[in-house]
């Protein structure tokens, strides 16, 4: 077929706009003009997202309705791959005036369907993945930058994710990967539409599919290590008759045994999301998310612990009385529910409105093992009396701790965009109201280890009949963020200037029913964030940016408000600290290149006020989430990424990030000061990198990723460190042809940790110091280690995939 000059301009162009939005530019296939049809029902989303229905078989051109530029992506697969993606999905085109990031499903579905989104995140530039087990069901902690998990925001669907209090973004509750579309990664620069208050040390935005045009769908079945067994099923309705409505819904569930030690995780899932476009420009959809999350915790180690008894070392086996390292008592439960609802509205040609209304509950139950007095316990600042407690061994009881915290948030997040000629100006609004409770109380254990009920139903009581507990908080908080920013472009678009404003206001109100505890704490937050960027597209496929912004998070901890009782003695075991916000200043200078050798680098500096670490205490023997004021923190360092595009199915990868993050205060404790100014900060590793090959053919297909992280200091003082350590995976499978209605079935295996055995991936709890220490004003400071979290071994899943 002959093409004329014409075609084959529009057909350059198309490709090349395709490419630089991240999307649609295919380094082989077939390109054509569809015949005009009938009227045809909107699509929205990437143009890389296909539905996920049966694809025509390779070679053949893609056809469309309607007067459109089509392209043959050459791949039959019913997963959403499209083979396009730079760095076999690592490294989709970003324009962004900061460092980004990113995943596309040519890199996620290629991994093992157990993954969550941290896990999956550990190859892009500055991300530390902290892995507790290798089949990815545990939430893994991350740190991007030397900054942790808490410090980071995540948003799904336009919606915070992160714990309101806590700051813990549980991802893995948030989204089945085969319905995981793309995950973006801002390093350090925080997006001032988020509706988020703590991301001091990064972005992480996730994105659902969408539903696909037409009926079908997809299962998976996945077997492997540890009587690991996965089932998934999704059912797309394609478009409801003459509506305009589609949907689809999605259930998963999953059984395995614990990588070390004893105890099972189990977990259930449900994913739903219907959309409706009309008009010019107009959607609206619906989407609903439900975990149900049950598990036994890993212990933690002490390094001589780790040298002694390496992945061995864990909760115990056997139960015998008064046995408080029981595994049957260290249980995390999670229910999860989520609801949202996108609207996006064009009022006029150039002003539109989007809002996102949603509801958060989360249901947790944290679980481990302690002991009391039947006749000389404490009830807050009073004595409980003799709670005539069966199943006591000279006087004392064995108890599971348990600690419920419902918590419900309702958000409404709104923005309006007026774009006028080459200037853009956005105003938003970011409400939210959150409650929850948060009681302590205890379940009485029978001289087998046995509880009446594992969430606390049938607590321990006083002899006055009321609860026994050491904690009852009611917490209130609400959060208030206005914004806006303006975009001018200029020089024929070349040129972008970006300058916004936010203020963050925030307000805490808490209750603590204990007798002797301050009754009504509290606090008030605001904080005037203001950004700036400029970015320069030098020629069509490279782009230089600056960038300077500010951002804060509210206290963490509940010790910034509440006092914590221990059962063995009167009155609070913890004072309040009242600390202050965290706040960063943060710069950054960067450049891009987009083509067949794709290269993105960047420089950054941050400087942080009230840096806040995150750690674990110990009362009663039960660890308690706590925080350390570290004072001052510098952020120095650069990253760089490097991935092809595909080329004779072959895709690269490369990311590395050297990183001097140190400390600018000297930290106080045990009634003196460490002279911890000038130290390297903890969880902060030198040098980090990751390799990646990826090979698609259409059929055959495999990938190999490789990361090294250097070594990472665990206490204030640089006297204790986590050693390097180096991990790999690998994932290779073959896609067959359609079956009669099974739609391209795919067979694949995923290997993960090869060769990883023994190996600290992270802190569970921060030292100050690991050594006796003189302080500044001559009094020794005893050694306070620190706990780490043991790093999960090999594994291997099988997973057989097909559509329908």
């Amino acid at each position: 077929m002959k093409i004329s000059k014409a075609q084959c301009s529009v057909m350059g162009s198309v490709m090349v706009a395709a490419h630089l939005a991240g999307s649609t530019a295919l380094a082989q296939g077939t390109v054509g003009i569809a015949p005009a049809p009938a009227a045809r029902k909107p699509t929205t989303g990437p143009a890389h997202v296909f539905p996920a229905r049966a694809m025509p078989a390779r070679g053949t051109p893609v056809r469309s309705r309607g007067e459109d530029i089509v392209v043959n992506a050459g791949i039959n697969n019913t997963l959403g791959i499209t083979n396009t993606t730079p760095g076999g999905g690592l490294m989709p085109p970003q324009t962004a005036a900061r460092s980004q990031s990113g995943l596309t499903r040519d890199y996620i579905a290629r991994q093992s369907p157990t993954s969550n989104t941290t896990a999956l995140l550990a190859n892009l530039p500055g991300v530390v993945s902290t892995s507790t087990d290798p089949l990815g069901a545990s939430s893994d902690n991350i740190s991007i930058r030397g900054l942790n998990q808490t410090e980071i925001g995540v948003v799904y669907e336009g919606v915070a994710l992160n714990d309101s209090l806590t700051y813990i973004p549980y991802t893995e509750n948030a989204v089945d990967t085969e319905n995981l579309q793309s995950v973006t990664l801002s390093q350090g620069a925080p997006d001032i539409t988020a509706p988020l208050y703590g991301d001091v040390g990064g972005l992480i935005t996730m994105k659902l599919r969408d539903p696909a045009e037409h009926m079908g769908g997809l299962v998976n079945l996945s077997y492997g290590s540890k009587a690991l067994q996965r089932e998934f099923g999704r059912l797309d309705s394609g478009y409801i008759g003459h509506t305009g409505v589609k949907g689809f819904v999605s259930f998963s569930s999953a059984t395995m045994d614990q990588w070390r030690g004893m105890g099972t995780q189990s977990k259930m899932h449900v994913d739903a999301k219907a959309t409706k476009e009309w008009g010019r420009d107009n959607s609206v959809s619906a989407i609903f998310s439900y975990d149900n999350n049950d598990t036994n915790r890993y212990r933690p180690a002490t390094l001589q612990q780790w040298k002694e008894f390496g992945p061995s070392f864990n909760y115990d086996g056997k139960y015998s009385p008064g046995d408080v390292n029981y595994y049957k008592f260290y249980t995390y439960d999670r229910r999860t529910y989520m609801v949202m609802a996108p609207v996006h509205l064009r009022l006029s040609k150039e002003l539109s409105l989007d809002a996102t209304p949603s509801y958060l509950h989360y249901l947790e139950y944290y679980g481990a093992g302690t002991t009391f007095s039947n006749t000389n316990s404490y009830f807050g600042s009073q004595p409980a009396g003799n709670l005539n407690l069966p199943y006591t061994t000279n006087g004392i009881a064995t108890a599971k701790y348990v600690n419920p915290v419902p918590q419900r948030t309702g958000t409404l997040s709104t923005v309006l965009t007026w774009t006028h000629g080459a200037n853009t100006f956005r105003i938003g609004d970011v409400y939210s109201y959150m409650s929850m409770e948060e009681p302590i109380l205890y379940t009485l254990a029978d001289y087998q280890g046995r509880v009446p009920n594992q969430w606390g139903a049938y607590p321990v009581k006083l002899p006055d009949g009321q609860t026994y507990k050491t904690l009852d908080l009611n917490i209130w908080q609400q959060m208030n963020a206005v914004y806006f920013d303006d975009t001018l472009k200029l020089l024929n678009d070349r040129l972008t200037i970006n300058a916004g404003f936010k203020e963050m206001m925030l307000s805490r109100h808490l209750t603590n029913a204990i007798p002797g505890a301050n009754y009504k704490t509290g606090g008030s937050y605001a904080q005037p964030l203001p950004q700036f960027s400029v970015s320069y597209m030098m020629t069509p496929k490279d782009q230089i940016f600056i960038n300077a912004t500010t951002a804060y998070r509210a206290p963490q901890s509940l010790q910034a408000y509440a006092q914590m009782f221990s059962t063995a003695k009167p009155g609070p075991t913890t004072v309040v600290n009242r600390l202050k916000g965290e706040y960063s200043i943060g710069e950054e200078i960067g450049y891009r290149h987009h083509g067949l050798v794709n290269v993105a680098l960047a420089l950054f500096n941050y400087n942080m006020v009230n840096y806040q670490v995150q750690s674990t205490t110990f009362i009663d023997q039960v660890p308690i989430p706590t925080v350390l004021d570290a004072g001052g923190k510098t952020i120095r360092g650069a990253q760089v990424e490097l991935g092809l595009r595909p080329w004779h199915h072959f895709s690269p990868y490369v990311s590395a990030q050297y990183l001097h993050a140190t400390m600018d205060s000297d930290y106080k404790t045990g009634g003196d000061v460490l002279p911890t100014a000038g130290k390297i900060a903890i969880q902060s590793p030198k040098f980090t990198t990751a390799v990646g090959l990826t090979y698609d053919d259409g059929a055959l297909f495999g990938n190999f990723t490789f990361n090294y992280v250097s070594s990472q200091y665990s206490t204030f003082m640089d006297d204790q460190k986590i050693p390097a350590y180096e991990t790999a995976n690998i994932s290779m499978g073959y896609r067959f042809g359609s079956i009669g209605f099974a739609k391209h079935p795919q067979l694949q295996l995923n290997f993960m940790n090869i060769g990883a055995n023994n190996w600290l991936s992270g802190l569970y709890s921060v030292g100050s110091n690991a050594k006796p220490t003189m302080g500044r004003h001559g009094q020794v400071i005893q050694a306070s280690g620190p706990l780490y979290t043991i790093g999960g071994g090999f594994a291997a899943v099988a997973s057989v995939t097909t559509g329908f």
